[in-house]
């Protein structure tokens, strides 16, 4: 309980003041005074809040483990209980909320949940019928307010062979779970499923909507494939501002919390692009920019191996590329991954800063690549 009514200083001097303390910290001071632990609930406070904090990076695999890449700092913690018969396999970030689709190991069957692992906070969602691993997803809220958060199931009509086993064949469909409902329904789109999602892309959740690289079904051409939560709707942006190969590295990332930044790595070379949207405004035609190009021979191969995810990363404050990705090491027959983190500053200077963990390569259920994220951890509460 509060230990007091009020502060001494004035409530907007403490905001102010609070807007300040790395977020690992914040909240300690809820018990200070009733005044302090209504600001840092307060829902205000708390997205003001959000849109200052540094990006992280988040693994998940036996450990929770937050990496701040810019100050070095690690963090970790046990793997919540929800967790413990399941292997996170898809996560989706949104204002420090990850939904999480979840492959448990001894059915196969799937789950579904939203969890904020700053404040070890977990809703699980139940299924409209049923999850498949093969499902894309999204997390996002109407633009009439934040806090009106959605998720976005698609279905192609793929299942595994045992999933087809246990649920028969099924139709393409699209769904929405709205959390004022707690409730799935199915949307219906002309143009939806007249094209496939990038199955490396895990999709990107910038001011409320859904963005993906995905491809028309019959065209090679990949573009950046949106989803508008208040329309709920899908739309095509932009085309991808380069040919890609199947062999190539093109990773989506947010840039500076508002605009779309795409990375490209050539299988032949290790140049790096990253290519930036002018605009994500409705009213506005969307184009790129090649924001960085970096040369150098000494560059890191980003995605060494096609069993392994495509990297995660950001562009910080000094447009050094943050990266988390992965690299088989290892003697022939006693091949492990490494996962780590490493700084590209723009004049292609590559520095490892952190590495996060090793697994055998050899074993399916100690992969790490399914759970690296670029993370913010928030005060952001799960939705009831």
């Amino acid at each position: 309980m509060a230990s007091s009514e009020t502060s001494l200083l004035p409530i907007d001097i403490i905001e102010e003041i609070f807007y300040r303390i790395p977020i690992e910290y914040l909240t300690q001071f809820k018990l200070t005074c009733r005044q302090w632990h209504a600001l840092l609930k307060d829902k205000r406070f708390i997205y003001k809040y959000l849109d200052l904090v540094q990006e992280r990076f988040i693994r998940i695999d036996h450990t929770v483990q937050i990496i701040n890449p810019v100050q070095g700092a690690r963090s970790s913690s046990p793997i919540p209980e929800e967790f413990h018969d399941s292997e996170i396999s898809t996560t989706v970030h949104c204002d420090g909320l990850l939904l999480c689709r979840c492959n448990k190991t001894r059915t196969r069957s799937c789950k579904l949940a939203v969890w904020n692992p700053f404040l070890k906070r977990i809703k699980c969602i139940k299924p409209m019928s049923f999850y498949s691993v093969n499902d894309f997803y999204g997390i996002g809220y109407d633009n009439i307010s934040r806090e009106e958060y959605k998720i976005l199931r698609i279905f192609e009509g793929e299942l595994e062979d045992d999933e087809r086993a246990v649920i028969g064949p099924c139709e393409p469909v699209i769904e929405i779970y709205d959390f004022k409902s707690n409730a799935w329904r199915i949307i219906v789109d002309e143009a939806a499923l007249e094209w496939s999602i990038d199955p490396p892309c895990k999709g990107v959740s910038i001011k409320g909507n859904m963005y993906w690289v995905a491809h028309w079904n019959n065209k090679p051409e990949l573009f950046i494939l949106c989803f508008d939560f208040s329309t709920e709707t899908f739309k095509v942006l932009c085309n991808v501002p380069f040919q890609c190969s199947v062999l190539d590295t093109a990773s989506l990332s947010s840039f500076r919390g508002d605009k779309l930044s795409l990375l490209h790595q050539r299988e032949e070379t290790t140049k790096i692009e990253v290519w930036v949207t002018n605009t994500l405004d409705d009213d506005d035609v969307v184009s790129w920019e090649k924001y960085l190009d970096v040369s150098n021979p000494d560059l890191p191969t980003l995605h060494t191996d096609h069993d392994l995810a495509h990297p995660s990363y950001f562009v910080d404050e000094n447009d050094s590329i943050m990266a988390w990705c992965e690299e088989v090491m290892g003697d022939a027959g006693d091949d492990y991954v490494c996962v780590s983190v490493s700084e590209i500053s723009k004049d292609g200077i590559a520095k490892k800063l952190v590495e996060t963990g090793r697994c055998n390569l050899g074993d399916y259920h100690d992969k790490p690549f399914v759970c690296g994220h670029v993370y913010l951890p928030s005060l952001v509460p799960v939705p009831e």
